[in-house]
């Protein structure tokens, strides 16, 4: 009985997921409609389109379907090659492929990982229900970090079995797919495993070679240089989010005034937020090296630990990532009695806080996963018995400063908004009879809205975007890097342009220039 005590817990992971499978055919397509009709557009050459976000929603709804709001931007180009199987069944049938292979691969990990690591059957009966909500959101949002957990774990095990090449090629795919798992070659960088990291990177430079053939140097062009540097600054949808429970939100929320998304700052001041970002990033970094490089630490430990920073260096966290810390559970399931039971109680406050409820309370308050995942970062600290350097974490800071050092003194903008309260996801204006209005999407479509603006008369013979700057008889009037369209002199003092400064990718607002 005990050669089999393994499987049955993960019988009942299977039986759930399967489930969880069934009940999501009549769900809404949800968030695999992007993976979906963005990797089908995006083969196709139409990266520019795939991009906008508008765009795309138009493009879903041309071809039949409603009730779709999604955006392409926080997936790298690479995500169409992965999903490219999958593309070949209509929407419905492709997503419930797709999760069936995520949830296959994931089981199969993970009975492989409870036999290799030696895992008490008692951690994986009680997995399903500390990592409920990951588990069915994964699934019902049609999302791939089922198989992102899979390919990192099953790296690790092939890193610990000397198969490099192996190891490679599973968290080269990771690093293409999602970016951030990035992370795993510094974790190698500490550990001095050059060669495994020159084997990644190889990988990594080949995948993406394979990546611009099918996909077009222009739509990695686009991404790296337009579309990951916002992506990387928490601009996807809301740029001021609480729903993202990162440290990035957290300190934005506190040091960066917007005048309709976040008027009551603490401190109006984008070099505290820097330098306070700067220190976090450095913390984390110099901790994981700490761990990394203690004789005493397992290597899984400190694999844990980067997968764990990884979270929280992301601007960007969601519910359904959070089934990565299924590793430092793993990790730490041998250890003392009071770390285990410290992390799983931690764990459980993570998964299930009803995170989109807090929106109405003191923002302190808003970030309790934030709190949990830097709680559960330092018992794994604890655990692995750090050794933190002060000169590691002062040369970081350094380096981070020094890389970050554009941004403690931005450019002066000379553009306002136009209207002082928050508007849907415009993509476009009009004059009509004497007034504003402007055109937003939603779910169900495209809509009009008159703001009640006076316009009395307008023009757009001296005014144009040019380098993704507004000029104004050939006088540069802006130099941010936000997107910009649709620029038209009214009532001839002032000048009113579609941007998306501030806001996520491509959801742009109004805003006015009045100082010509």
């Amino acid at each position: 009985m005990k050669r089999y005590a393994l499987y049955y817990p993960l019988l009942l992971l299977a039986v759930m997921l399967a489930w969880f499978i069934f009940k999501a055919t009549s769900a809404p397509f949800s968030d695999y409609a992007g993976y979906y009709f963005g990797s089908r557009a995006l083969l196709r050459g139409n990266y520019e389109t795939v991009y906008d976000t508008w765009s795309l929603n138009q493009l879903i709804a041309q071809q039949g379907y409603s009730g779709i709001f999604v955006s392409y931007t926080p997936f790298p180009p690479f995500t169409s090659i992965v999903l490219a199987p999958f593309l070949l069944f209509p929407v419905a049938v492709s997503k419930i492929l797709f999760n069936v292979f995520s949830a296959v691969m994931f089981i199969w990990v993970l009975a492989r990982a409870g036999k290799y690591l030696s895992l008490p059957p008692w951690v994986l009966w009680l997995m399903p229900v500390i990592f409920f909500i990951p588990l069915h959101n994964n699934i019902f949002f049609g999302q791939a970090y089922l198989l992102l957990f899979a390919l990192l774990l099953e790296g690790y095990i092939a890193y610990k079995k000397g198969k490099p090449v192996i190891a490679a090629l599973l968290w080269g795919v990771a690093i293409v797919f999602k970016l951030f798992p990035l992370v795993i070659l510094f974790f190698l960088l500490a550990k001095k495993q050059y060669k495994q990291v020159v084997y990644c990177l190889a990988v990594c430079a080949l995948l993406g070679s394979i990546s611009v053939l099918l996909n077009g140097f222009a739509a990695w062009q686009y991404y790296v240089f337009t579309i990951f540097p916002r992506a990387n600054n928490g601009e996807l949808n809301d740029s001021y989010t609480y729903l993202f429970q990162s440290a990035f939100m957290l300190l934005k929320n506190l040091f960066v005034y917007d005048a309709v998304q976040n008027p009551q700052v603490v401190l109006s001041s984008m070099p505290v937020f820097v330098i306070c970002m700067v220190l976090f990033k450095a913390l984390l970094l110099a901790c994981c090296v700490g761990i990394t490089i203690h004789k005493k630490a397992t290597d899984f430990v400190a694999f844990a630990g980067w997968i764990t920073a990884s979270l929280l260096l992301s601007p960007n966290g969601s519910s359904y990532s959070l089934i990565l810390l299924l590793m430092p559970l793993l990790a730490l399931a041998r250890s003392k009695p009071v770390y285990l039971v410290t992390v799983m109680a931690l764990l459980v406050l993570v998964c299930f806080i009803p995170v989109s409820a807090l929106g109405g309370k003191p923002l302190l308050l808003q970030f309790p996963r934030l709190y949990g995942l830097l709680l559960l970062f330092g018992v794994l600290m604890v655990a692995a018995g750090m050794q933190f350097s002060v000169k590691l974490f002062a040369a970081l800071v350094a380096v981070l400063l020094l890389a970050d050092a554009g941004k403690l003194f931005p450019k002066p903008d000379k553009s306002t908004y136009l209207l002082l309260q928050p508007l849907p996801f415009v993509y476009e204006y009009a004059i009509k009879e004497n007034q504003l209005v402007y055109r937003y999407w939603d779910g169900s479509g495209s809509h009009e809205t008159s703001t009640h603006y006076g316009v009395h008369n307008y023009s757009t013979s001296d005014v144009r975007i040019q380098n993704n700057q507004v000029y104004y008889k050939n006088k540069q009037l802006t130099s941010t890097p936000d997107l910009k369209k649709q620029p038209m002199l009214v009532n001839g003092t002032q000048i009113i342009y579609l941007s998306d400064r501030n806001r996520g990718f491509g959801f742009y607002t109004l805003r006015t220039i009045t100082n010509l």
